[in-house]
């Protein structure tokens, strides 16, 4: 029996039952190489490859793969396998990564016109506590872009080959990284020769109606520095929560980060559920098979483009959640037929508020014309055997005054905690972050059945901190006055603190008044200076005058 981290509270909210006739939860299979697809996740199918510095562990997962004792990296070369010819492929992994270490994954590919093989391409390193980050790179034969891989050329060039290598990496010898799995999948949008669909679960009869218990989250009202560019991570937190996790958005957003690029990045946003034990990648799909997980418990999250007018520049889709988007990530949750018109349900992280992302409604034909990329993603039901021992921390702290009004200092485990001296500079300096205040007492709003009501649908409100000092401002000191809540100090390393804060009484600024020099003293009657200084120059005029009339008359 697969166990749940002991290291997540599990939401009584998320506990409510799927809508009934969902299937019973049923992981897809292991290893694959089947149309557009390919994993390689058990113990035999690791083995198939070349291993160097590594070994194969069979208590993880159904097998993975760990750095040999006393070797800090090592490399798994996979067979050259033959593939449908694709013009784009997007590589995704699921592994554990503690401090100190990183796993990297690489791909080439033999460009059948050129007959020949292109350089190796990686999709950078990845690791919940390092500065994680994408590798955009051509050699005129392919390219790598962000988190695709493309086949270069104007003349339908395309690959039918592909080999996969991953490196393992620990700075400490004593520690290793675990890959549990690595997937790719293929796209050809060439005339004709679209590659069909992997279903792991093709063929079954799906229920007429599915509606998931998955929480409902707005981009928007989260962290306003980067509410606008999170919907990948926030469609992520919606899933991983459906499945008993009790993530924040903004977590999700800041350890999952790509420095180089942002928060968009597809294979890097699974790689983090992979941290928590799950299986998750990528899949160029479509609406059959987003049906099917859902038939089996399991939302899923579609990157799409879309407009709510009719003669927008992007696909139209008619309640959309905001007005336009060139690139956006959507969860969906369930669907069922009205009237004869197929309908998706989806908590669409772009509308305003949480509410109204709640089961927004898109019709099953607008919404396949607006997901352009065809990219899913896909997450397991629960965590592997065995995995997600790296998972990313939650640490429980106080919070000191500093006798200074509205500053506060971080204690975690006994000893003050220094946060970075630019804590704001979240997108660019590992260790920075987030700070926001949940209210004791706060209560998060009503959600639509099923919709689950979970701690981050709590309202906010958001701080500064910077040397390990936690800042309210004057205003959220008068407001908070007297009244207790908990901090989030949010890291972008893969660390969250907690901290319980009753905020101080306020009391505002004694006002004094202005001091004043006391002015020279001087007789009542006495002239001013320059009156003094123009009766002795008239006087001394007078003299000079009447000392010449008396010369004259000699």
């Amino acid at each position: 029996m697969k166990h749940r981290l002991l290291s997540v509270l599990l939401c009584a909210a998320l506990l409510a039952a799927i809508s009934p006739g969902v299937f019973a939860e049923n992981d897809p299979p292991g290893d694959v190489l089947q149309d557009n697809f390919f994993r390689v996740t058990s113990a035999e199918g690791w083995h198939q490859g070349t291993l160097e510095h590594l070994i194969v562990v069979d208590d993880v997962g159904d097998g993975a793969l760990r750095l040999f004792p006393g070797e800090t990296e090592g490399t798994y070369l996979s067979p050259e396998m033959t593939v449908p010819a694709f013009e784009y492929l997007v590589a995704s992994w699921s592994a554990d990564t503690p401090e100190g270490t990183w796993v990297e994954i690489r791909a080439r590919a033999y460009v059948d016109q050129k007959e020949q093989w292109s350089g190796w391409f990686s999709w950078g390193k990845s690791g919940i506590r390092i500065k994680r980050g994408s590798i955009d790179r051509s050699d005129g034969l392919v390219q790598m872009d962000t988190d695709t891989f493309t086949v270069l050329g104007s003349s339908g060039e395309t690959a039918s080959q592909v080999q996969i290598e991953a490196v393992l990496h620990s700075d400490d010898p004593t520690a290793s990284p675990c890959l549990r799995s690595l997937s790719g999948t293929m796209k050809n949008t060439l005339d004709g020769q679209a590659i069909p669909i992997y279903q792991p679960h093709g063929g079954e009869e799906l229920p007429e109606k599915v509606l998931l218990a998955a929480p409902a989250y707005s981009q928007m009202a989260r962290d306003p520095a980067i509410g606008d560019s999170i919907c990948s991570p926030t469609s992520l937190c919606v899933m991983l929560n459906q499945r008993g996790l009790d993530l924040c958005p903004e977590e999700v957003a800041l350890q999952e980060y790509d420095f180089s690029y942002g928060f968009g990045n597809w294979s890097f946003t699974v790689a983090y559920a992979g941290a928590f034990g799950f299986d998750g990648y990528c899949h160029y799909a479509d609406l059959d098979f987003v049906r099917q997980e859902l038939a089996h418990g399991r939302s899923v999250a579609l990157s799409v483009r879309y407009s709510t007018n009719p003669n927008g520049a992007n696909p139209y889709l008619e309640n959309g959640a905001i007005s336009n988007t060139n690139g956006h990530l959507i969860s969906i949750v369930g669907y069922e037929t009205v009237d004869g018109v197929e309908y998706f349900y989806s908590n669409d992280s772009a509308a305003s508020d949480d509410v109204s992302c709640a089961l927004r409604r898109y019709r099953a034909d607008q919404l396949d014309a607006a997901w352009s990329s065809r990219i899913a993603y896909v997450v397991s039901s629960e965590p592997e055997e065995n995995a997600g021992l790296a998972a990313p921390q939650r640490i429980d702290g106080t919070l000191e005054p500093t006798g200074e009004a509205g500053k506060y200092r971080l204690i975690a485990e006994g000893a003050p905690v220094e946060l970075e001296p630019s804590f704001a500079a979240k997108t660019n300096l590992l260790g920075a972050g987030t700070i926001f205040l949940v209210e004791d007492g706060a209560s998060a709003p009503a959600m639509p059945d099923p919709v689950p009501v979970t701690a981050a649908n709590l309202p906010r409100e958001y701080l500064s901190g910077s040397g390990g000092l936690i800042t309210l401002n004057s205003s959220l000191q008068q407001s908070l006055s007297g009244k207790s809540g908990t901090v989030w100090i949010i890291r972008n390393d893969g660390i969250t603190y907690r901290a319980p804060l009753t905020v101080e009484e306020y009391q505002p600024p004694v006002e004094s008044d202005p001091v004043t020099e006391p002015a020279a003293t001087q007789p009542a009657d006495a002239p001013s200076f320059p009156v003094i200084y123009v009766v002795l120059a008239g006087a001394a005029l007078i003299l000079a005058i009447v000392f010449l009339l008396a010369k004259k008359k000699r």
